[in-house]
Protein backbone atom coordinates (compact mmCIF):
# COMPACT_ATOMS: atom_id res chain seq x y z
CA UNK A 1 0.00 0.00 0.00
CA UNK A 2 2.87 2.33 0.81
CA UNK A 3 4.29 1.94 -2.71
CA UNK A 4 0.89 2.66 -4.32
CA UNK A 5 0.53 5.88 -2.34
CA UNK A 6 4.12 6.79 -3.24
CA UNK A 7 3.54 6.30 -6.96
CA UNK A 8 0.26 8.26 -6.91
CA UNK A 9 1.93 11.13 -5.03
CA UNK A 10 4.84 11.23 -7.47
CA UNK A 11 2.50 11.16 -10.51
CA UNK A 12 0.37 13.95 -9.11
CA UNK A 13 3.52 15.90 -8.21
CA UNK A 14 4.97 15.47 -11.69
CA UNK A 15 1.69 16.57 -13.29
CA UNK A 16 1.52 19.66 -11.06
CA UNK A 17 5.13 20.52 -11.88
CA UNK A 18 4.56 20.18 -15.61
CA UNK A 19 1.47 22.39 -15.52
CA UNK A 20 3.13 24.94 -13.20
CA UNK A 21 6.36 25.14 -15.16
CA UNK A 22 4.36 25.28 -18.40
CA UNK A 23 2.48 28.32 -17.14
CA UNK A 24 5.85 29.93 -16.43
CA UNK A 25 7.37 29.03 -19.80
CA UNK A 26 5.67 27.69 -22.95
CA UNK A 27 2.13 28.55 -21.77
CA UNK A 28 3.17 31.90 -20.27
CA UNK A 29 1.76 35.17 -21.70
CA UNK A 30 4.19 37.68 -23.32
CA UNK A 31 6.70 39.24 -20.90
CA UNK A 32 5.76 42.75 -22.07
CA UNK A 33 2.66 44.39 -23.45
CA UNK A 34 2.13 47.68 -25.26
CA UNK A 35 -0.52 50.30 -24.56
CA UNK A 36 -1.42 52.60 -27.43
CA UNK A 37 -3.44 55.79 -27.93
CA UNK A 38 -7.13 55.94 -28.83
CA UNK A 39 -8.05 57.63 -32.09
CA UNK A 40 -9.49 61.16 -32.18
CA UNK A 41 -11.64 62.72 -34.88
CA UNK A 42 -9.90 66.11 -34.52
CA UNK A 43 -6.31 67.30 -34.54
CA UNK A 44 -4.63 69.72 -32.14
CA UNK A 45 -1.32 71.65 -32.13
CA UNK A 46 -0.37 70.22 -28.72
CA UNK A 47 -0.35 66.87 -26.95
CA UNK A 48 -0.10 67.05 -23.16
CA UNK A 49 1.18 63.95 -21.36
CA UNK A 50 0.48 64.32 -17.66
CA UNK A 51 2.70 63.16 -14.80
CA UNK A 52 0.29 60.31 -13.99
CA UNK A 53 1.58 58.53 -17.11
CA UNK A 54 4.99 58.28 -15.46
CA UNK A 55 3.76 55.54 -13.13
CA UNK A 56 6.22 54.30 -10.51
CA UNK A 57 4.78 50.78 -11.01
CA UNK A 58 5.92 50.81 -14.65
CA UNK A 59 9.26 52.59 -14.15
CA UNK A 60 11.23 53.24 -16.18
CA UNK A 61 8.52 54.44 -18.57
CA UNK A 62 9.58 54.59 -22.21
CA UNK A 63 7.31 56.37 -24.65
CA UNK A 64 7.53 55.66 -28.35
CA UNK A 65 6.26 58.77 -30.13
CA UNK A 66 5.64 58.87 -33.86
CA UNK A 67 4.77 61.99 -35.81
CA UNK A 68 4.77 63.33 -39.34
CA UNK A 69 7.98 65.26 -39.72
CA UNK A 70 9.86 67.14 -37.00
CA UNK A 71 8.40 67.61 -33.53
CA UNK A 72 9.58 68.44 -30.01
CA UNK A 73 9.00 66.91 -26.58
CA UNK A 74 9.32 69.50 -23.79
CA UNK A 75 9.42 68.61 -20.09
CA UNK A 76 8.26 71.03 -17.38
CA UNK A 77 6.57 71.33 -14.01
CA UNK A 78 2.98 70.15 -14.40
CA UNK A 79 1.40 73.41 -13.20
CA UNK A 80 3.70 75.41 -15.49
CA UNK A 81 2.93 73.24 -18.50
CA UNK A 82 -0.80 73.56 -17.82
CA UNK A 83 -0.39 77.35 -17.61
CA UNK A 84 1.57 77.37 -20.88
CA UNK A 85 -1.07 75.25 -22.70
CA UNK A 86 -3.82 77.57 -21.49
CA UNK A 87 -6.81 77.61 -23.84
CA UNK A 88 -5.08 75.88 -26.76
CA UNK A 89 -6.71 72.73 -28.15
CA UNK A 90 -4.79 69.62 -27.13
CA UNK A 91 -4.87 65.89 -26.71
CA UNK A 92 -4.52 65.18 -23.00
CA UNK A 93 -2.98 61.85 -21.97
CA UNK A 94 -3.81 61.15 -18.32
CA UNK A 95 -2.65 57.61 -17.65
CA UNK A 96 -2.24 54.00 -18.75
CA UNK A 97 -4.97 51.36 -18.46
CA UNK A 98 -2.81 48.30 -17.77
CA UNK A 99 -5.84 45.99 -17.75
CA UNK A 100 -7.01 46.82 -21.26
CA UNK A 101 -3.55 47.98 -22.43
CA UNK A 102 -4.78 51.36 -23.59
CA UNK A 103 -3.52 54.91 -23.11
CA UNK A 104 -6.12 56.98 -21.27
CA UNK A 105 -6.63 60.19 -23.23
CA UNK A 106 -9.20 62.85 -24.02
CA UNK A 107 -9.43 65.65 -26.57
CA UNK A 108 -9.77 69.22 -25.27
CA UNK A 109 -11.21 71.81 -27.65
CA UNK A 110 -9.59 75.24 -27.89
CA UNK A 111 -7.42 77.56 -29.96
CA UNK A 112 -6.03 76.06 -33.17
CA UNK A 113 -2.43 77.24 -32.75
CA UNK A 114 0.24 77.98 -30.13
CA UNK A 115 3.80 79.31 -29.99
CA UNK A 116 6.66 76.87 -30.44
CA UNK A 117 7.51 75.64 -26.92
CA UNK A 118 11.03 74.64 -27.92
CA UNK A 119 12.64 77.93 -26.82
CA UNK A 120 10.40 78.66 -23.84
CA UNK A 121 12.11 79.28 -20.48
CA UNK A 122 9.34 77.53 -18.59
CA UNK A 123 10.42 74.08 -19.81
CA UNK A 124 13.30 72.24 -18.20
CA UNK A 125 14.31 70.50 -21.39
CA UNK A 126 13.24 70.10 -25.03
CA UNK A 127 14.18 67.29 -27.36
CA UNK A 128 13.62 67.25 -31.11
CA UNK A 129 13.01 64.27 -33.36
CA UNK A 130 12.06 63.67 -36.98
CA UNK A 131 9.49 60.93 -37.40
CA UNK A 132 10.02 58.81 -34.27
CA UNK A 133 11.31 59.41 -30.76
CA UNK A 134 11.86 57.00 -27.90
CA UNK A 135 11.53 59.08 -24.75
CA UNK A 136 12.61 57.65 -21.40
CA UNK A 137 10.79 59.63 -18.76
CA UNK A 138 13.24 60.76 -16.05
CA UNK A 139 12.08 63.51 -13.70
CA UNK A 140 14.94 65.96 -12.97
CA UNK A 141 13.59 66.81 -9.51
CA UNK A 142 10.84 65.94 -7.06
CA UNK A 143 7.28 66.96 -7.79
CA UNK A 144 4.99 66.46 -10.78
CA UNK A 145 6.40 66.89 -14.30
CA UNK A 146 4.48 66.82 -17.58
CA UNK A 147 5.55 66.34 -21.18
CA UNK A 148 4.32 68.54 -24.02
CA UNK A 149 4.50 67.47 -27.68
CA UNK A 150 4.32 70.02 -30.47
CA UNK A 151 5.17 70.32 -34.14
CA UNK A 152 6.03 74.01 -34.12
CA UNK A 153 2.66 75.03 -32.66
CA UNK A 154 0.93 75.29 -36.04
CA UNK A 155 0.84 71.72 -37.35
CA UNK A 156 -0.86 68.81 -35.63
CA UNK A 157 1.08 67.45 -32.66
CA UNK A 158 1.89 63.71 -32.54
CA UNK A 159 -0.81 61.49 -31.05
CA UNK A 160 0.69 58.14 -32.07
CA UNK A 161 2.08 57.27 -28.65
CA UNK A 162 2.71 53.86 -27.12
CA UNK A 163 4.21 52.54 -23.89
CA UNK A 164 5.67 49.07 -23.46
CA UNK A 165 5.82 47.64 -19.95
CA UNK A 166 6.15 44.35 -18.08
CA UNK A 167 3.09 42.11 -18.32
CA UNK A 168 1.66 41.52 -14.86
CA UNK A 169 -0.98 39.07 -16.16
CA UNK A 170 1.04 36.04 -15.14
CA UNK A 171 -0.75 32.70 -14.52
CA UNK A 172 -1.84 33.02 -10.87
CA UNK A 173 -1.58 29.28 -10.08
CA UNK A 174 1.84 28.70 -11.61
CA UNK A 175 3.89 29.10 -8.44
CA UNK A 176 1.45 27.21 -6.15
CA UNK A 177 1.37 24.30 -8.62
CA UNK A 178 5.17 24.15 -8.76
CA UNK A 179 5.45 24.18 -4.98
CA UNK A 180 2.69 21.59 -4.46
CA UNK A 181 4.17 19.40 -7.20
CA UNK A 182 7.60 19.59 -5.61
CA UNK A 183 6.22 18.68 -2.20
CA UNK A 184 4.28 15.71 -3.65
CA UNK A 185 7.41 14.46 -5.39
CA UNK A 186 9.38 14.76 -2.16
CA UNK A 187 6.62 12.97 -0.24
CA UNK A 188 6.31 10.17 -2.80
CA UNK A 189 10.05 9.66 -3.09
CA UNK A 190 10.35 9.61 0.70
CA UNK A 191 7.72 6.85 0.94
CA UNK A 192 9.39 4.89 -1.82
CA UNK A 193 12.87 4.81 -0.29
CA UNK A 194 11.78 4.22 3.30
CA UNK A 195 12.26 0.77 4.75
CA UNK A 196 10.07 -0.60 7.47
CA UNK A 197 12.11 -2.18 10.28
CA UNK A 198 11.09 -4.49 13.09
CA UNK A 199 9.57 -2.90 16.12
CA UNK A 200 12.27 -1.53 18.43
CA UNK A 201 14.95 -1.90 15.76
CA UNK A 202 16.67 1.20 14.44
CA UNK A 203 17.20 1.60 10.72
CA UNK A 204 20.76 1.29 9.55
CA UNK A 205 22.62 4.61 9.64
CA UNK A 206 23.59 4.38 5.96
CA UNK A 207 19.95 3.90 4.92
CA UNK A 208 18.88 6.87 7.05
CA UNK A 209 21.53 9.08 5.52
CA UNK A 210 20.72 8.00 1.95
CA UNK A 211 17.02 8.69 2.48
CA UNK A 212 17.67 12.12 3.98
CA UNK A 213 20.05 13.07 1.16
CA UNK A 214 17.55 11.95 -1.48
CA UNK A 215 14.72 13.93 0.10
CA UNK A 216 16.94 17.01 0.54
CA UNK A 217 18.10 16.77 -3.06
CA UNK A 218 14.56 16.62 -4.41
CA UNK A 219 13.51 19.52 -2.14
CA UNK A 220 16.35 21.74 -3.33
CA UNK A 221 15.63 20.85 -6.97
CA UNK A 222 11.93 21.61 -6.49
CA UNK A 223 12.64 24.95 -4.86
CA UNK A 224 15.08 25.87 -7.63
CA UNK A 225 12.50 25.01 -10.30
CA UNK A 226 9.79 26.99 -8.48
CA UNK A 227 11.96 30.08 -8.34
CA UNK A 228 11.99 30.37 -4.52
CA UNK A 229 15.23 31.79 -3.14
CA UNK A 230 16.56 32.08 0.39
CA UNK A 231 16.89 35.65 1.66
CA UNK A 232 20.38 37.12 1.60
CA UNK A 233 21.85 39.09 4.47
CA UNK A 234 21.31 42.83 3.96
CA UNK A 235 24.31 44.72 2.61
CA UNK A 236 25.37 48.15 3.81
CA UNK A 237 24.67 50.78 1.20
CA UNK A 238 26.84 53.86 1.04
CA UNK A 239 24.92 56.98 1.81
CA UNK A 240 24.56 59.53 -0.95
CA UNK A 241 26.68 62.66 -0.78
CA UNK A 242 24.73 65.83 -0.07
CA UNK A 243 25.00 68.67 -2.55
CA UNK A 244 26.37 71.73 -0.83
CA UNK A 245 26.43 75.36 -1.84
CA UNK A 246 29.82 76.91 -2.44
CA UNK A 247 30.62 80.14 -0.68
CA UNK A 248 31.41 82.80 -3.24
CA UNK A 249 32.50 86.39 -2.81
CA UNK A 250 33.86 89.23 -4.83
CA UNK A 251 36.22 92.01 -3.85
CA UNK A 252 37.36 94.38 -6.58
CA UNK A 253 40.86 95.77 -6.60
CA UNK A 254 39.77 98.98 -8.28
CA UNK A 255 36.65 101.04 -8.82
CA UNK A 256 35.28 103.75 -11.04
CA UNK A 257 34.89 107.28 -9.73
CA UNK A 258 32.20 109.67 -10.88
CA UNK A 259 29.67 112.14 -9.54
CA UNK A 260 26.19 112.85 -10.88
CA UNK A 261 25.91 116.05 -12.89
CA UNK A 262 24.38 117.22 -16.14
CA UNK A 263 27.04 115.32 -18.05
CA UNK A 264 27.21 112.32 -15.75
CA UNK A 265 25.98 108.95 -17.06
CA UNK A 266 27.63 106.51 -14.67
CA UNK A 267 27.01 105.50 -11.09
CA UNK A 268 28.94 107.05 -8.21
CA UNK A 269 31.42 104.70 -6.60
CA UNK A 270 34.28 104.65 -4.12
CA UNK A 271 37.42 102.72 -3.42
CA UNK A 272 35.94 100.35 -0.86
CA UNK A 273 35.61 96.67 -1.67
CA UNK A 274 32.29 95.25 -2.81
CA UNK A 275 31.17 91.76 -1.83
CA UNK A 276 28.50 89.30 -2.90
CA UNK A 277 28.37 86.85 -0.01
CA UNK A 278 26.75 83.40 -0.20
CA UNK A 279 26.49 82.05 3.35
CA UNK A 280 27.86 78.63 4.22
CA UNK A 281 24.46 77.67 5.56
CA UNK A 282 22.50 78.48 2.38
CA UNK A 283 22.28 74.93 1.10
CA UNK A 284 21.79 73.47 4.58
CA UNK A 285 18.86 75.80 5.17
CA UNK A 286 17.36 74.81 1.82
CA UNK A 287 17.73 71.10 2.57
CA UNK A 288 16.34 71.38 6.11
CA UNK A 289 13.41 73.51 5.02
CA UNK A 290 12.66 71.21 2.09
CA UNK A 291 12.59 68.28 4.50
CA UNK A 292 9.78 69.81 6.55
CA UNK A 293 6.13 69.22 5.80
CA UNK A 294 5.19 72.89 6.02
CA UNK A 295 5.17 73.32 2.25
CA UNK A 296 5.26 69.91 0.56
CA UNK A 297 4.47 71.44 -2.83
CA UNK A 298 7.11 74.19 -2.77
CA UNK A 299 9.54 73.91 -5.65
CA UNK A 300 11.75 76.52 -7.36
CA UNK A 301 10.11 78.15 -10.38
CA UNK A 302 13.31 77.32 -12.28
CA UNK A 303 16.04 74.80 -11.57
CA UNK A 304 19.67 75.87 -11.43
CA UNK A 305 20.20 74.33 -14.87
CA UNK A 306 17.29 76.35 -16.30
CA UNK A 307 18.56 79.54 -14.66
CA UNK A 308 22.05 79.04 -16.10
CA UNK A 309 20.58 78.57 -19.58
CA UNK A 310 18.31 81.61 -19.24
CA UNK A 311 21.13 83.89 -18.06
CA UNK A 312 23.41 82.72 -20.87
CA UNK A 313 20.77 83.67 -23.45
CA UNK A 314 20.16 87.00 -21.71
CA UNK A 315 23.85 87.82 -21.99
CA UNK A 316 23.87 86.77 -25.65
CA UNK A 317 20.78 88.75 -26.72
CA UNK A 318 21.59 91.92 -24.77
CA UNK A 319 25.19 91.74 -25.99
CA UNK A 320 23.99 91.61 -29.60
CA UNK A 321 21.75 94.64 -29.00
CA UNK A 322 24.65 96.54 -27.41
CA UNK A 323 26.93 95.78 -30.33
CA UNK A 324 24.46 97.11 -32.92
CA UNK A 325 22.86 99.72 -30.63
CA UNK A 326 19.50 98.44 -31.79
CA UNK A 327 16.59 98.70 -29.30
CA UNK A 328 14.59 96.14 -31.31
CA UNK A 329 17.14 93.47 -30.42
CA UNK A 330 16.34 94.05 -26.74
CA UNK A 331 12.73 92.95 -27.18
CA UNK A 332 13.27 89.28 -26.34
CA UNK A 333 15.27 89.72 -23.14
CA UNK A 334 14.73 93.25 -21.80
CA UNK A 335 11.77 95.07 -20.28
CA UNK A 336 10.81 97.88 -17.93
CA UNK A 337 13.43 100.33 -16.67
CA UNK A 338 16.35 98.33 -18.07
CA UNK A 339 14.99 98.41 -21.61
CA UNK A 340 13.99 102.07 -21.37
CA UNK A 341 17.37 103.23 -20.04
CA UNK A 342 19.37 101.13 -22.47
CA UNK A 343 17.31 102.25 -25.46
CA UNK A 344 17.81 105.88 -24.42
CA UNK A 345 21.55 105.31 -24.24
CA UNK A 346 21.53 103.78 -27.73
CA UNK A 347 19.79 106.90 -29.05
CA UNK A 348 22.48 109.13 -27.52
CA UNK A 349 25.30 106.97 -28.86
CA UNK A 350 23.72 106.80 -32.32
CA UNK A 351 23.71 110.62 -32.39
CA UNK A 352 27.52 110.46 -32.17
CA UNK A 353 27.49 111.94 -28.68
CA UNK A 354 30.40 110.72 -26.63
CA UNK A 355 28.97 108.96 -23.62
CA UNK A 356 29.83 105.82 -21.69
CA UNK A 357 28.51 102.61 -23.21
CA UNK A 358 26.00 100.55 -21.21
CA UNK A 359 27.35 98.05 -18.72
CA UNK A 360 28.11 94.79 -20.51
CA UNK A 361 26.31 91.87 -18.87
CA UNK A 362 28.32 88.87 -17.74
CA UNK A 363 26.36 85.96 -16.30
CA UNK A 364 28.92 83.17 -16.54
CA UNK A 365 28.98 82.41 -12.79
CA UNK A 366 25.94 82.50 -10.50
CA UNK A 367 27.06 83.59 -7.04
CA UNK A 368 23.66 83.85 -5.37
CA UNK A 369 20.08 83.50 -6.58
CA UNK A 370 16.77 84.47 -5.02
CA UNK A 371 14.38 82.13 -6.86
CA UNK A 372 10.82 82.03 -5.51
CA UNK A 373 9.53 78.63 -4.47
CA UNK A 374 5.85 77.75 -4.72
CA UNK A 375 3.77 75.44 -6.89
CA UNK A 376 1.24 78.22 -7.49
CA UNK A 377 3.71 81.04 -8.21
CA UNK A 378 1.68 83.74 -9.90
CA UNK A 379 2.72 85.72 -12.95
CA UNK A 380 4.59 87.91 -13.41
CA UNK A 381 7.38 85.94 -11.75
CA UNK A 382 10.53 87.57 -10.40
CA UNK A 383 14.09 86.29 -9.95
CA UNK A 384 17.05 88.22 -8.55
CA UNK A 385 20.61 86.94 -9.04
CA UNK A 386 24.19 87.98 -8.48
CA UNK A 387 26.55 86.97 -11.29
CA UNK A 388 30.14 87.47 -12.37
CA UNK A 389 32.41 86.53 -15.26
CA UNK A 390 34.38 84.14 -13.02
CA UNK A 391 34.74 82.91 -9.45
CA UNK A 392 37.69 85.16 -8.64
CA UNK A 393 37.08 87.03 -5.38
CA UNK A 394 38.46 90.21 -6.96
CA UNK A 395 35.85 90.22 -9.74
CA UNK A 396 33.18 92.87 -9.26
CA UNK A 397 29.77 91.12 -9.32
CA UNK A 398 26.59 92.28 -11.02
CA UNK A 399 23.08 92.25 -9.57
CA UNK A 400 20.20 91.42 -11.94
CA UNK A 401 16.44 91.20 -11.62
CA UNK A 402 14.44 89.30 -14.22
CA UNK A 403 10.69 89.11 -14.77
CA UNK A 404 8.57 86.51 -16.58
CA UNK A 405 5.30 88.22 -17.51
CA UNK A 406 3.28 85.09 -18.43
CA UNK A 407 3.84 81.36 -18.79
CA UNK A 408 4.52 81.82 -22.52
CA UNK A 409 6.90 84.75 -22.10
CA UNK A 410 10.60 84.33 -21.46
CA UNK A 411 12.40 86.00 -18.57
CA UNK A 412 13.43 89.59 -19.30
CA UNK A 413 15.94 91.79 -17.49
CA UNK A 414 14.44 94.81 -15.74
CA UNK A 415 17.52 95.69 -13.66
CA UNK A 416 21.25 95.03 -14.15
CA UNK A 417 23.96 96.99 -12.34
CA UNK A 418 27.32 96.40 -10.74
CA UNK A 419 27.14 96.00 -6.99
CA UNK A 420 28.09 99.10 -5.07
CA UNK A 421 31.35 99.25 -3.09
CA UNK A 422 30.87 97.77 0.37
CA UNK A 423 27.48 96.25 -0.46
CA UNK A 424 26.53 92.64 0.20
CA UNK A 425 23.86 90.29 -1.10
CA UNK A 426 22.38 87.45 0.99
CA UNK A 427 23.78 84.02 0.17
CA UNK A 428 20.84 82.08 -1.25
CA UNK A 429 20.84 78.69 -2.98
CA UNK A 430 18.45 77.89 -5.82
CA UNK A 431 15.69 75.80 -4.28
CA UNK A 432 15.63 77.52 -0.88
CA UNK A 433 11.92 77.11 0.00
CA UNK A 434 11.87 80.25 2.15
CA UNK A 435 12.09 82.58 -0.87
CA UNK A 436 8.74 84.17 -1.68
CA UNK A 437 7.57 86.70 -4.21
CA UNK A 438 6.14 89.70 -2.37
CA UNK A 439 3.98 92.66 -3.33
CA UNK A 440 5.19 96.29 -3.16
CA UNK A 441 2.88 96.85 -0.19
CA UNK A 442 4.04 93.72 1.67
CA UNK A 443 4.10 93.94 5.45
CA UNK A 444 6.34 92.19 7.98
CA UNK A 445 9.30 94.41 7.01
CA UNK A 446 10.68 97.58 8.60
CA UNK A 447 8.40 99.38 6.16
CA UNK A 448 6.63 98.38 2.99
CA UNK A 449 8.89 98.19 -0.10
CA UNK A 450 7.06 101.04 -1.83
CA UNK A 451 7.41 103.20 1.30
CA UNK A 452 11.12 102.34 1.48
CA UNK A 453 11.58 103.51 -2.13
CA UNK A 454 9.92 106.81 -1.29
CA UNK A 455 12.14 107.15 1.77
CA UNK A 456 15.22 106.54 -0.41
CA UNK A 457 14.03 109.17 -2.89
CA UNK A 458 13.71 111.66 -0.05
CA UNK A 459 17.16 110.77 1.36
CA UNK A 460 18.82 111.23 -2.04
CA UNK A 461 17.06 114.56 -2.61
CA UNK A 462 17.48 116.03 0.87
CA UNK A 463 20.81 115.59 2.65
CA UNK A 464 19.10 116.35 5.98
CA UNK A 465 16.13 114.06 5.39
CA UNK A 466 14.40 112.70 8.49
CA UNK A 467 14.65 109.25 6.86
CA UNK A 468 18.44 109.32 6.64
CA UNK A 469 18.98 107.22 9.78
CA UNK A 470 16.98 104.36 8.23
CA UNK A 471 19.74 103.71 5.67
CA UNK A 472 23.22 102.27 6.16
CA UNK A 473 26.16 104.46 5.22
CA UNK A 474 26.58 104.44 1.45
CA UNK A 475 29.14 105.96 -0.88
CA UNK A 476 26.40 106.23 -3.50
CA UNK A 477 24.27 108.46 -1.28
CA UNK A 478 27.32 110.57 -0.38
CA UNK A 479 28.23 111.00 -4.05
CA UNK A 480 24.67 112.05 -4.94
CA UNK A 481 24.71 114.73 -2.25
CA UNK A 482 28.18 115.95 -3.28
CA UNK A 483 27.15 116.12 -6.94
CA UNK A 484 23.97 118.06 -6.23
CA UNK A 485 25.87 120.52 -4.03
CA UNK A 486 28.52 121.09 -6.69
CA UNK A 487 25.88 121.46 -9.39
CA UNK A 488 24.00 124.09 -7.40
CA UNK A 489 27.18 126.08 -6.71
CA UNK A 490 28.06 126.22 -10.41
CA UNK A 491 24.60 127.09 -11.74
CA UNK A 492 25.38 130.69 -12.85
CA UNK A 493 23.16 132.30 -10.21
CA UNK A 494 20.31 129.95 -11.07
CA UNK A 495 18.41 128.17 -8.32
CA UNK A 496 18.43 124.40 -8.67
CA UNK A 497 15.47 122.37 -7.41
CA UNK A 498 15.71 118.61 -7.12
CA UNK A 499 12.82 116.18 -6.92
CA UNK A 500 12.41 112.43 -7.20
CA UNK A 501 9.48 110.13 -7.83
CA UNK A 502 9.09 106.36 -7.86
CA UNK A 503 8.16 104.73 -11.17
CA UNK A 504 4.89 102.91 -10.63
CA UNK A 505 4.91 99.29 -11.80
CA UNK A 506 8.70 98.87 -11.71
CA UNK A 507 8.92 97.72 -8.08
CA UNK A 508 9.74 94.03 -7.58
CA UNK A 509 10.24 92.29 -4.23
CA UNK A 510 11.60 88.91 -3.11
CA UNK A 511 11.88 87.71 0.47
CA UNK A 512 15.16 86.52 1.98
CA UNK A 513 15.75 83.59 4.37
CA UNK A 514 16.13 85.93 7.37
CA UNK A 515 12.70 87.50 6.86
CA UNK A 516 13.98 90.57 5.02
CA UNK A 517 13.54 91.37 1.32
CA UNK A 518 15.41 92.36 -1.82
CA UNK A 519 13.71 95.35 -3.47
CA UNK A 520 14.27 96.49 -7.05
CA UNK A 521 12.83 99.75 -8.33
CA UNK A 522 13.41 102.89 -10.35
CA UNK A 523 13.56 106.51 -9.23
CA UNK A 524 13.09 109.45 -11.56
CA UNK A 525 15.29 112.42 -10.74
CA UNK A 526 14.32 115.86 -12.03
CA UNK A 527 16.68 118.83 -11.66
CA UNK A 528 15.25 122.22 -12.66
CA UNK A 529 17.62 125.17 -13.07
CA UNK A 530 15.49 128.28 -12.43
CA UNK A 531 17.19 131.36 -13.86
CA UNK A 532 16.40 134.78 -12.42
CA UNK A 533 15.37 137.47 -14.89
CA UNK A 534 18.58 139.49 -14.66
CA UNK A 535 20.96 136.51 -14.36
CA UNK A 536 23.40 135.52 -17.03
CA UNK A 537 22.31 132.80 -19.51
CA UNK A 538 22.75 129.23 -18.36
CA UNK A 539 25.79 127.77 -20.04
CA UNK A 540 26.28 124.11 -20.89
CA UNK A 541 29.26 122.74 -19.00
CA UNK A 542 30.16 120.04 -21.54
CA UNK A 543 29.49 118.84 -25.07
CA UNK A 544 26.99 116.23 -23.92
CA UNK A 545 24.75 118.81 -22.25
CA UNK A 546 24.99 121.15 -25.23
CA UNK A 547 24.06 118.43 -27.71
CA UNK A 548 21.15 117.20 -25.61
CA UNK A 549 19.93 120.78 -25.10
CA UNK A 550 20.42 121.63 -28.77
CA UNK A 551 22.40 124.80 -28.01
CA UNK A 552 25.25 125.97 -25.83
CA UNK A 553 23.26 128.30 -23.53
CA UNK A 554 19.73 129.10 -22.41
CA UNK A 555 18.03 132.28 -21.28
CA UNK A 556 15.17 130.27 -19.80
CA UNK A 557 14.86 127.51 -17.24
CA UNK A 558 16.51 124.17 -17.96
CA UNK A 559 15.26 120.76 -16.86
CA UNK A 560 17.55 117.73 -16.63
CA UNK A 561 16.08 114.25 -16.17
CA UNK A 562 17.85 111.19 -14.86
CA UNK A 563 16.84 107.58 -14.30
CA UNK A 564 18.05 106.00 -11.08
CA UNK A 565 17.55 102.22 -11.03
CA UNK A 566 18.15 100.90 -7.50
CA UNK A 567 18.31 97.62 -5.58
CA UNK A 568 18.45 97.43 -1.80
CA UNK A 569 18.05 95.06 1.12
CA UNK A 570 15.08 95.82 3.38
CA UNK A 571 15.36 94.22 6.86
CA UNK A 572 12.55 92.38 8.58
CA UNK A 573 10.24 94.11 11.01
CA UNK A 574 11.89 94.34 14.42
CA UNK A 575 15.41 94.01 13.02
CA UNK A 576 18.02 96.51 14.18
CA UNK A 577 19.75 96.39 10.79
CA UNK A 578 19.46 99.32 8.41
CA UNK A 579 18.37 99.40 4.78
CA UNK A 580 21.42 98.73 2.63
CA UNK A 581 21.86 99.73 -1.00
CA UNK A 582 23.09 96.82 -3.10
CA UNK A 583 23.33 98.36 -6.57
CA UNK A 584 22.34 101.66 -8.18
CA UNK A 585 23.14 103.96 -11.07
CA UNK A 586 22.47 107.50 -12.26
CA UNK A 587 21.68 107.67 -15.99
CA UNK A 588 21.24 110.97 -17.82
CA UNK A 589 18.18 110.83 -20.09
CA UNK A 590 17.58 114.32 -21.47
CA UNK A 591 18.21 118.04 -21.12
CA UNK A 592 15.53 120.49 -22.22
CA UNK A 593 14.56 124.14 -21.96
CA UNK A 594 11.25 124.51 -20.15
CA UNK A 595 10.56 128.23 -20.76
Amino acid sequence: MRKVISVIAMLLGAAALVVGIGQKTFWAPPETVTASMPQFDSQAPLTLIESSVNSADLAPVELVITGEGEFTASLGRSYDVQAWVGKTAHAQVTGIDTVNHQMQATFVEGDASAPDPQTSDIFFDSQTADGTMTYRWTAPDTGDWSLLLAAGGKDAAPVDISVTYANDEAMPFALPLIIVGALLLVFGLALLVMRTGKPGTAAPAKTKTTTQNSVAGVAVLALAVSGVALPMAPSDDASSSPISNTTQSASPSASDTASPSASDTTSPSATESSTATATDQASETAEESAATDSEPNAFPVVTEEQLTRILADVQKQVGAADEKRDPKLLESRAAGAFKYIRSSRYDILNDDIKVAKPLALNTSVIRSAAVPNTSDASFPRVITVVTAKDSDAATLPQALTLVQATARDNYQVIFAEQMLPGASFPGIAVGDPSIKQLEPDAEGLQQTPEAALKSLADVLTNEKSKNADQFAESEFIKAIHAGQKSESENANEAKVKYSRTVTAGDTRVLSTPDGGAIVTGKLNQRAVFERTEDADPLEGTDELTKKLLGKSSSTGDVEINYAEPVMFYLPAEGSEDKIQLIAAEVVLLNVKEVK
